[in-house]
């Protein structure tokens, strides 16, 4: 389809949602990211502002295209400085043209309101890479680990795994659970000791709670995600919280354990593996790491990440930078940001 078949929606309240919903969904690479509930929980959370980019076919008004993002942005003193558009898992298009022109209208609604945009691919984007080019963007390499379930049974899925792993998976459920969140104090817990992880170890931005109250409220429900906690003697040890894509994926969004304190639990193990068994009760097709760093950086989770037996995989990302000076005081920022959360 030609860029001048079709016209672009960006705004929301002006798209069917049924209609976009049904095409994120029908898409080959349909996934929970670009969907209209998550455009909504964006919605919810202080500091994020969610944008939706539609391609419709100006013959019958039928969906072509859709581009979900959100601009993230700290609520403090300094939070211009901060600012940056995140995609997960988009465009979803079946032409460069169509994502040309998504892209087209993309930038011009963001390129004023962010310092810089990150598309990080959840599946291969060689078939529209040359509307990403294009248009400005820069692709650089970055790798992930999909654990195909599928099929699987958890004998199977156990010996992909590093005989370690399988063995601390084994000894931990011989003392620990896991189970689904049930309660908004169950979720309230986890929120905080995750929020004492990125205090502590992670020194990196972390939506606020309302994020994650939105989250079990609208999301857990309609079978779009769910929060899975490890419990050992009726206390939560650790915890994962992931978007579903139902009958495709399950996404490792936010996950913490209490490793430090029970080390034969191994919580954040049990957290991983509650997700790939997730995947495999619910016949989806696999896990998503959603990330696993550069492949010419050294990255400590990668090597935690590639022992649960998933596929490694190098789909990239796509970046801009749109306000180059702010940029480099943005990212001196961070890393001060870091220091100071550090305590050193």
């Amino acid at each position: 389809m030609q860029e001048d078949s079709i016209r672009i929606i960006s705004d929301a309240t002006a798209i069917d949602r049924e209609a976009w919903s049904r095409f994120v969904h029908a898409h080959k690479e349909g996934n929970f990211f670009q969907l209209p509930e998550a455009y909504a929980l964006f919605s919810k959370v202080p500091g994020y502002t969610p944008h939706v980019h539609c391609a419709v076919s100006v013959i019958d008004d039928s969906i072509q295209g859709i581009l979900v993002s959100v601009v993230q942005q700290e609520p403090t003193f300094y939070g211009a400085l901060t600012s940056r558009s995140i995609v997960w898992g988009g465009p979803l298009c079946n032409s460069a043209h169509v994502a040309s022109a998504l892209l087209q209208d993309y930038l011009q609604t963001i390129g004023k309101k962010a310092i810089y945009s990150q598309f990080r691919n959840i599946f291969s984007c060689e078939g529209i890479h040359t509307a990403f080019t294009g248009n400005g963007f820069t692709y650089l390499p970055h790798l992930n680990f999909l654990v195909h379930t599928r099929s699987c049974t958890t004998d199977s899925l156990l010996s992909k795994m590093s005989k370690s792993k399988a063995r601390q998976v084994r000894k931990g459920l011989s003392t620990a659970q896991i189970v689904e969140c049930k309660s908004e104090e169950e979720a309230a817990g986890f929120y905080s000791m995750l929020r004492q992880l990125y205090r502590k170890k992670v020194n990196k931005p972390l939506p606020p709670q309302e994020f994650f109250e939105a989250f079990q409220k609208d999301l857990v429900p309609q079978g779009l995600g769910c929060l899975l906690l490890v419990r050992h003697e009726g206390k939560t040890i650790g915890g994962i919280l992931c978007p579903v894509m139902p009958g495709k994926a399950i996404y490792e969004w936010y996950i913490t354990g209490e490793d430090h304190v029970y080390k034969d639990q191994y919580p954040s193990i049990l957290s991983t593996w509650a997700a790939i068994q997730f995947a495999q009760n619910h016949e989806l097709e696999h896990f998503d790491f959603l990330g696993a760093g550069k492949p010419d950086a050294d990255y400590g989770v990668r090597s935690f990440k590639e022992k649960f037996g998933g596929e490694l995989v190098q789909y990239g990302r796509y970046e801009m930078v749109h306000n180059p000076f702010l940029m480099k005081v943005g990212t001196f920022g961070l890393k001060l940001y870091k220091f100071i959360r550090s305590g050193r």
